[in-house]
């Protein structure tokens, strides 16, 4: 099955649009979160040609001599912030047949991360000499990304029956998340089988942007079936993580989703992963530990200490270099 996930247009939560139209636009999130946890999102301002210039640069660093792409290795930096060779991202204890660079929002001297003395997350997001305008075309991206979060989760705050602003104070110096990702095609040779494992993210939300590569993104879907989530141009794929699980005691659940790219061509994804402030605590929310049977599922727990005990287990380092 394929293109079954709904569409939602956010533009009302972009754009100041009236009360009733931030209504319907959050009662049709919360449905698309209840049901799927995945979703197309539209209205984000965005045009086709801004969406393509991110997927573009990456391609176009993809493209570099492998010494070259090196020179930033996570191996080389925190062992978080980088890039990644193929092969070298671990999920469920298995090669994924992908190459990366991850990027994360900067941590100055009086973070957290550094007042704790903790090495991982601690450095800079690379800035290679080639391509030329990576950090520029980065950063904008970035503020666009981080606008298209905050709007989707007040939306998802009045989905939920919460002041629109509610998430705000857990958002507003999210500890977010890019993804630079280059699939080349799977081939039996290579003797992997998958280009990126099944899983959930572990995160809030995340604001996915794919190249027209068909077949490759497949989620699981509550009847056990896996779905194609093709793109559409325009929109972004939105799906929640792990911590909306916590925030909403289970009535919204993240979704399993693997990548399985059996094309010819070189497929080129961007995650932006719109994430909590690091020393944000999450927990149930009581309106929906009421709609959940009454009793919390989860203890509090900060969003920085659940995200460190994932990026410690995703990377092969031991020959990263």
């Amino acid at each position: 099955m394929t293109n079954a996930l709904p569409i939602v247009d956010i533009s009302a939560f972009l754009n100041n649009g009236s009360l009733e139209e931030k209504r319907k636009t959050a009662k049709s999130l919360h449905d698309a979160c209840v049901q799927f946890g995945f979703l197309y999102l539209k209205g984000h301002g965005l045009s086709i040609e801004e969406m393509a210039e991110i997927r573009t640069l990456s391609k176009e660093f993809f493209d570099l001599p492998e010494e070259e792409k090196q020179a930033i290795s996570i191996s080389k930096n925190d062992l978080a912030r980088g890039y990644q060779k193929l092969g070298q991202n671990i999920t469920l204890y298995a090669q994924d047949w992908h190459e990366g660079v991850d990027l994360y929002a900067p941590v100055d001297d009086d973070h957290i991360i550094k007042k704790r003395g903790l090495k991982t997350l601690a450095g800079k997001n690379p800035q290679p000499p080639r391509p030329p305008n990576f950090s520029k075309i980065v950063d904008e991206y970035v503020l666009k990304m981080r606008k298209i979060g905050m709007a989707t989760m007040s939306a998802m705050a009045m989905g939920l029956g919460l002041d629109e602003r509610y998430f705000d104070k857990y958002m507003e110096n999210s500890f977010w998340v890019m993804r630079l990702i280059g699939y080349p095609p799977l081939k039996k040779v290579d003797n992997v089988g998958i280009s990126c494992g099944e899983h959930t993210d572990y995160g809030c939300l995340t604001i996915l942007n794919t190249d027209e590569t068909t077949g490759a993104l497949q989620v699981l879907s509550k009847s056990g079936e896996w779905i194609t989530a093709d793109p559409i141009p325009g929109h972004f794929v939105i799906n929640i993580g792990d911590m909306v699980n916590n925030w909403t005691n289970d009535l919204y659940k993240s979704t399993l989703h693997r990548v399985i790219h059996t094309k010819t061509n070189y497929r080129v994804s961007v995650p932006f992963f719109f994430e909590p402030n690091f020393d944000a605590v999450i927990e149930p929310l009581p309106i929906c530990v009421e709609q959940t049977g009454g009793k919390p599922k989860y203890e509090p727990i900060m969003y920085g200490d659940h995200l460190l005990s994932k990026v410690t287990n995703n990377f092969d380092v031991s020959d990263g270099k």
